[in-house]
């Protein structure tokens, strides 16, 4: 009897323990969920010159949480030199602007993610920039930390929450891993904040260097249907493997997803892969625009590992619609902001 009694209290304490444990995992879950709701964001345009706090005040009201600003710098492709903080620049791509739009964001509450953007002289996109030497790839490095570092001594300076260092790099994230390794260690001196960094959809599960970021960026752009005009079942079917993959590498890391770009015109095939259209042979197809955000939005709703993101793009200054803006990945004035407003304001 007495062995059996103490087989009794041993698995009582066991499953009190296993109860404990448990009831703690959900309420650390539960605490996270109220510290850090998640980031229903938009990416801002810089926009040429000063705005006014209530361009702001439209983003407040659509039940926004965050905005992303985004100061562009210049890649010479040839030399590898970087240049910001240029006089021709716009202003809110500047030192100047972006602290003005940073406290301006602030006063009405919203937090920040301060997301440095490089574009590359002669082709635009940073995801195909490679360099021929070992020695241009240590000038783009030297220059590269040099335009890092400044913005993130600003973000440090106004308490931003989140910076973002790099988009879309993936030549060099793929192949110079050290200097990235560097590049992180540098910054967590220079900024308080959380870190992370926008990785191409296609170049995310090749980083190596997630374990040292607190948040896992991907610009979702995934390709999902190569149909004019895909039904929301149909894009909801294609985002699973995506989907399964992107949770496979938070799970590798333990580390949120954070969608640190997504979005999508309001064309024909807008889900096909924008970087395979020639959009002035399409039709404006706002309908498309819609369906795809509501097929993100319910397929990752429910996601405890999804942090959430920042929708490309939002315009502050002089927008107008025009042949253009119909077309672009913004959703203002356009039957989409009705589908992001009413997710903005759910609560998670």
């Amino acid at each position: 009897m007495k062995k059996v009694n103490k087989i009794k209290i041993l698995i009582g304490l066991i499953g009190l323990i296993a109860i404990v444990a448990f009831s703690s995992s959900l309420f650390f879950e539960e605490e996270d969920t109220i510290q850090n709701p998640r980031i229903k964001g938009f990416n801002l345009v810089a926009p040429p010159k000063p705005f006014t706090v209530d361009s702001l005040h439209k983003i407040k009201s659509l039940g926004a949480n965050w905005v992303s600003i985004v100061p562009y710098a210049f890649c010479n492709a040839n030399t590898a030199e970087i240049v910001f903080d240029n006089p021709r620049q716009w202003w809110g791509e500047k030192p100047e602007g972006v602290k003005e739009s940073i406290a301006m964001a602030k006063s009405l509450g919203l937090k920040v993610m301060l997301k440095p953007h490089l574009w590359v002289g002669g082709q635009g996109w940073a995801g195909d920039l490679d360099f021929e030497s070992d020695s241009l790839w240590q000038v783009f490095e030297m220059k590269y930390a040099e335009y890092i570092g400044t913005y993130a001594k600003i973000a440090d300076s106004m308490n931003v929450e989140l910076y973002c260092i790099g988009t879309e790099i993936r030549t060099s994230t793929k192949n110079r891993n050290a200097f990235w390794l560097n590049l992180i260690e540098t910054t967590r001196h220079d900024f308080s904040g959380k870190l992370t960094y926008a990785a191409n959809w296609d170049e995310y599960n090749q980083i190596e260097f997630w374990n040292e970021l607190d948040y896992i960026g991907i610009d979702a752009y995934f390709p999902l249907s190569e149909n004019k005009s895909p039904t929301k079942h149909e894009l909801m079917e294609a985002w699973k493997k995506p989907k399964k993959e992107i949770k496979a590498i938070a799970d590798e890391y333990q580390k949120p997803i954070l969608f640190t770009e997504y979005g999508y015109e309001s064309i024909d095939y807008n889900t096909m892969g924008h970087w395979k259209l020639s959009k002035d042979t399409l039709s404006v197809n706002f309908e498309n625009q819609e369906i795809a955000f509501e097929a993100l939005f319910d397929s990752f709703r429910e996601e405890s590992w999804f942090s959430g993101g920042f929708i490309w793009k939002w315009h502050l200054y002089a927008f107008k619609n025009s042949n253009r803006t119909f077309k672009a990945y913004t959703p203002q004035n356009k039957p989409a902001l009705k589908t992001i407003e009413s997710e903005f304001k759910k609560d998670f």
